[in-house]
């Protein structure tokens, strides 16, 4: 059984566990701006707008990779020695995860606050304060627009490398079951090889013994026909042996 130091699932559970105490304490400081402040004037709460939805996008894929990891232990029980209780445990870790990133997820991205920040942008560019002209306004409009435009190519950019390594992932997986595949099939046709060789090897032993008693006894007398008979047992013996040992 795999030892909890060398089990790569805890590895993930402390990542994710750390990964959701960090979006919640942040999260805590982005509903407190949003209820007090101006959104679209509070570059602290478009940080926090960012990085939150990166984070839990991210805690999304790694909740995916821990269901995939347990269903592959549930498919391949003799493989991981994992008992039931643990394997419970972790699917209740998930679920529970999952719950929680949920609610975040929809009280980041939910109608409440999108109306918020919504509202907040029409009220930068409407408002008319300390003599602010149009175009200070449209300048304020355009930063934002800006920040969040690079917000979103940088999540974007995030999402594709990450989907790239989950197919270079993929490629390896493929690659090794089609090696193991391979090395099966060579393994089968060399011990069938082998087997073949060690028939052949018997059945020219029993000529090979047939040839030597057949010349023990011809070697017993001094007939011309029986020693040229001996000359070409011999040389058919050398033959056969020539035969064995390039088959």
């Amino acid at each position: 059984m795999m030892t909890p130091a060398a089990d790569p699932y805890y590895v993930a559970k402390e990542e994710v566990e750390g990964a959701i105490q960090k979006v919640q304490e942040m999260h805590k400081e982005w509903g407190r701006l949003l209820q007090s402040e101006n959104t679209a004037r509070s570059q602290r709460f478009q940080h926090l707008h960012s990085e939150i939805s990166g984070d839990l996008r991210q805690l999304d894929f790694d909740l995916q990779d821990i269901s995939a990891t347990i269903s592959m232990v549930e498919e391949n029980r003799k493989r991981f020695q994992i008992a039931d209780t643990e394997i419970a445990s972790r699917k209740a870790f998930v679920t529970g995860s999952r719950r929680t990133l949920k609610e975040l997820q929809e009280s980041v991205g939910g109608n409440a606050a999108a109306a918020k920040i919504e509202a907040d942008k029409r009220s930068v560019l409407t408002k008319k304060d300390g003599g602010a002209n149009t175009e200070r306004r449209n300048q304020i409009a355009k930063d934002n627009d800006q920040f969040l435009e690079r917000e979103r190519q940088s999540q974007q950019q995030i999402i594709q490398s990450q989907d790239e390594a989950l197919i270079q992932i993929g490629a390896s997986a493929q690659r090794l079951q089609t090696a193991a595949n391979t090395i099966s099939m060579e393994l089968k046709e060399q011990q069938q090889m082998l087997q073949d060789l060690d028939r052949d090897i018997d059945k020219e032993t029993e000529k090979l013994n047939f040839v030597m008693k057949r010349i023990g006894r011809l070697m017993q007398t001094s007939d011309n026909k029986q020693i040229c008979l001996i000359i070409g047992l011999f040389v058919l013996m050398i033959v056969l042996i020539f035969f064995i040992v390039n088959s």
